[in-house]
């Protein structure tokens, strides 16, 4: 038996900023521009924060962790999390896809063959109040936040696949229109083969946010399908990535859209990689989807219908 935790904070090197953080005048219109700064809350230890115990069983940890299904969003496009264009940063907006549960109990069991299973399930936010409760003008209760996500995957090279599924209760709802907490709920299948040259990858989730009339008030997203196609090709010290994700928006609002990446990675050293990518996001003219990579550098769109682009050049060491 062991015992095993993690302790995860975002961290701004330049300013010793954690957290949300405050945003810096002159660097950005509307998001602080260091990677470590993702809204993921205001606290310190703002991303995983678990522990828990570890045998031959398998694993079941407590706290604050990563759900299986967007681990299989990450793995199912070749740019991974975090180089302008990746699909993960649109294709989980479908069926509210959860990235981080909060006070979640989490099994992951041992590899059987090639198989693995990920079981997670989330009290919510700790709303400690039975009846309903009015903040501001939407109302919340003591299941706000509750469910769970489940995640199978298959791992045996060339190939790896996914097939995850959730379902959570929303953080409040409407007070005039909407009469209770609507449910987000999906389905996701991932996949990416190793063909030796080139390695491609693919994924397709469907998912809704229903229930409580939310369909009708709020409307985001009640209905929306997305799928990603993208590529990776090694040359020599060179790696060059190719990623096109469509999301299909079936409410009632119509935000619709369509992402690009392409990139591009060197090996300078062993541990030393130059990196360069390109995004752009296609709004129709109903969206105002944001062009996500590590810092938000583009900012936010604030306008329907503006689809905006971006260039991204660094370095990554490992040590």
């Amino acid at each position: 038996m062991k015992a095993v935790y993690v302790l995860e904070a975002g961290l701004s090197v330049d300013t010793g900023v954690v957290g949300n953080g405050a945003v810096t005048n002159g660097v950005n219109n509307t998001n602080a521009s260091s990677g470590s700064l993702l809204g993921n809350g205001s606290q310190i230890v703002s991303r995983q924060a678990f522990f828990g115990l570890k045998n031959d069983s398998g694993a079941l940890t407590i706290g604050r962790q990563y759900s299986g299904s967007y681990g299989a969003a990450a793995m199912g496009n070749a740019m991974g999390v975090g180089l302008l264009g990746y699909s993960a940063g649109l294709v989980p907006v479908v069926g509210g896809m959860p990235t981080r549960l909060n006070n979640s109990l989490v099994y992951t069991s041992p590899t059987f063959g090639s198989l693995c299973a990920q079981l997670s399930y989330t009290t919510g936010s700790e709303n400690n109040v039975n009846s309903n409760t009015v903040v501001g003008t939407t109302t919340t209760n003591a299941s706000a936040e509750r469910g769970y996500d489940v995640a199978l995957t298959y791992s045996s090279a060339p190939l790896y696949a996914a097939l995850t599924t959730w379902s959570l209760n929303n953080t409040s709802y409407v007070t005039a229109g909407e009469n209770d907490l609507a449910t987000k709920s999906g389905s996701q299948i991932a996949a990416n083969y190793d063909f030796g040259s080139f390695k491609l990858y693919g994924n397709m989730v469907s998912g809704s946010i229903a229930g409580g009339n939310y369909e009708n008030v709020t409307k985001t997203l009640s209905k929306s399908t997305a799928w990603s196609l993208s590529a990776s090709m090694p040359l020599g010290k060179t790696r060059t990535f190719l990623s096109y994700t469509e999301l299909n928006d079936q409410s009632a609002q119509n935000k619709s859209a369509q992402l690009i990446g392409l990139a591009m990675t060197y090996n300078l050293y062993e541990k030393t990689t130059f990196y360069v990518s390109y995004g752009k996001m296609n709004n129709n003219a109903n969206a105002s989807y944001s062009l996500l990579d590590s810092g938000d550098l583009v900012g936010n769109v604030s306008t329907a219908g503006v689809s905006p682009n971006g260039v991204m050049v660094g370095l990554n060491l490992a040590f």
